[in-house]
């Protein structure tokens, strides 16, 4: 690897509208030391074309069949020849110094092998909507392996991100070729097992939502499947027992109540993984209870939620509120589910909001 090169990786699709700012966003940046790596990944636009109009002798471009994000990423990473990776996808921009403060950091602080910045969501237009880290928790530093396992919410879009390759080539990290949704998450969740990051409060970078964001197109359902396969595949890393009881249930609250309602051959499954049975009985139970009650209040006649409840009580025999639940289940399924609306509430169903519905709501004030 080039010491103080940055490799930029862009995988590209049907990105016409967008792709030539982005590539404008590298040329203006301050830091002169970079490749970028467009991957179009089948394109049937004019992408090809935009591209090629373009003649700096540091942009590097590989074309591949469609075969999707991850694969796109797989192309780039090993193409990629610099001493660290930045990220921008083909409609986004960076602005003129994210390079300059994310590589002065690294090299600065040798103790960090990423690190993260602050930007701005914005319309198709380019007008800012809201700061990315006005949806994150943290700012988290150091080993951020159990928050990243939590959620994805720790940086967000990648663009924001800067790595040591490192670490890269050391592990043979790569983006899961399975994952249409969240194959960054999935990446970063592996790189932060092995990794220390770095945080600057600094914007640096514009993340664009409009109607053509892959992560807007996909299906709800398809894109909670997804999710669940990160979320699975965090569960089986050797390091995810280290991580405390509070962020292991939340991933299997999200995992089991969540992604996978309506799926309960995977649920079952999970609910008899070593990790699963490593939770105390008494979260066993009560996860067990919860995904019966909302297959209860939104599936149509679920067959498993008796056997659910049972094993719930066998778990935890003397929670109130599953023993209630089980007798009134038994006696009448549709009271059941009557009692329990009327407990919570109109209940809002996760898999039905789509993505960044605030940002589009702003954008329509």
């Amino acid at each position: 690897m080039q010491p103080g090169l940055v490799s930029i990786m862009m995988p590209a699709y049907n990105a016409e509208k967008y792709i030539a700012q982005a590539i404008e966003s590298v040329l203006a940046q301050s830091y002169g030391r970079w490749e970028l790596i467009i991957v179009n990944d089948g394109s049937t636009d004019n992408t090809a074309a935009v591209i090629t109009q373009f003649t700096d002798p540091r942009i590097r471009v590989f074309q591949q069949a469609n075969s999707g994000e991850a694969a796109a990423r797989n192309q780039a990473l090993a193409h990629m020849q610099g001493e660290f990776l930045a990220f921008l996808d083909a409609d986004d921009v960076y602005l003129s110094d994210h390079l300059e403060v994310t590589v002065a950091h690294l090299q600065a602080h040798p103790e960090c092998h990423g690190v993260y910045t602050d930007g701005y969501y914005c319309d198709s237009n380019g007008t800012p909507l809201q700061t990315l880290s006005s949806r994150r928790r943290g700012p988290f530093v150091g080993r951020v392996f159990e928050e990243v396992v939590r959620g994805s919410d720790v940086f967000g879009p990648p663009m924001c991100v800067v790595l040591r390759t490192n670490l890269i080539t050391q592990h043979q990290l790569k983006f899961d070729p399975d994952i249409v949704i969240g194959p960054d998450w999935d990446f970063f969740t592996h790189y932060a097992d092995v990794a220390q990051f770095g945080y600057l409060d600094h914007d640096t970078c514009r993340y664009r939502v409009h109607q053509t964001n892959i992560t807007v197109l996909t299906g709800l359902r398809r894109r909670a499947l997804d999710m669940a396969k990160c979320r699975s595949k965090a569960v089986k890393m050797k390091n995810f027992n280290t991580c405390s009881l509070e962020i292991r249930l939340v991933v299997f609250y999200d995992l089991l109540v969540n992604l996978l309602r309506g799926a309960p051959d995977q649920q079952i499954a999970i609910t008899y993984w070593p990790e699963f049975m490593a939770l105390p009985a008494p979260h066993q139970a009560r996860l067990l209870r919860l995904m019966a009650s909302k297959a209860l209040l939104f599936e149509d006649k679920p067959t498993y939620i008796e056997a659910w409840l049972r094993r719930a009580l066998e778990l935890n025999p003397k929670d109130f509120a599953g023993v209630l639940l089980y007798t009134i289940y038994r006696i009448n399924p549709s009271l059941c589910k009557i009692l329990l609306r009327a407990k919570i509430g109109r209940p809002v169903d996760p898999l039905t909001i789509p993505p960044f519905i605030d940002l589009k709501k702003a954008q329509s004030l």
